[in-house]
């Protein structure tokens, strides 16, 4: 059988394991996403993100639901921030921690954010979807320090009010990331 067959066996096979082992990864986190499946935030989010949303070295940015860790890496690298990064989806937390091998002040935990007090956050990105939006702010608002900023990319929050609502240059990833400062954003403050 010539090598050529046989290399391309392999790499037919290896898309196989790997796609079963990722739909097995799925299936086992299911309960706690509701079926949210890992979605990779585009570059130019990142990008949008990172170029408007000034942070300082040494400030703690919280991603909840950090997929393979690009917000916080990029974060880093520009600003010098602490990065924790919360991911439920074993599969892609290993690929999130080998992704930051070797780069220091960014973690990675197979956690659910759910059950973590974000208190120590001081800017905290998510990219979750709507259905979540509405328990994620009640979390927030019982767990925030003041002064917190709050970066959601697509979905608003209900109820809170944004600070700025930024916009890729992309007609693909065009949908806003909306930018929060708590607890400024609660409509209760907003009338005082």
């Amino acid at each position: 059988m010539p090598g050529w067959v046989i290399i391309a066996f392999f790499l037919i096979a290896l898309v196989v394991v790997v796609t079963l082992v990722l739909s097995a990864s799925i299936v086992l986190v299911s309960p706690i996403t509701r079926g949210a499946m890992f979605h990779p935030s585009a570059r130019i989010r990142v990008r949008t993100f990172v170029d408007k949303v000034p942070m300082s070295a040494g400030e703690l940015l919280v991603d909840v639901g950090c997929g393979d860790g690009r917000v916080l890496r990029q974060a880093r690298k520009r600003y010098g921030v602490r990065g924790l990064g919360f991911e439920v989806n074993p599969l892609i937390v290993v690929i999130a921690k080998l992704s930051v091998l070797g780069r220091r002040g960014i973690s990675i935990r197979w956690t659910n954010f759910w059950k973590v007090n974000l208190a120590g956050a001081d800017i905290l990105f998510c990219y979750l979807f709507p259905d979540v939006m509405e328990r994620l702010a009640a979390k927030l608002e019982r767990e925030l320090r003041p002064g917190t900023r709050v970066v959601s990319c697509n979905f608003p929050f209900p109820r809170w009010v944004h600070e700025e609502v930024l916009s890729p240059d992309s007609s693909l990833h065009g949908d806003p990331i909306f930018v929060y400062r708590f607890p400024e954003c609660l409509p209760s403050r907003r009338s005082e």
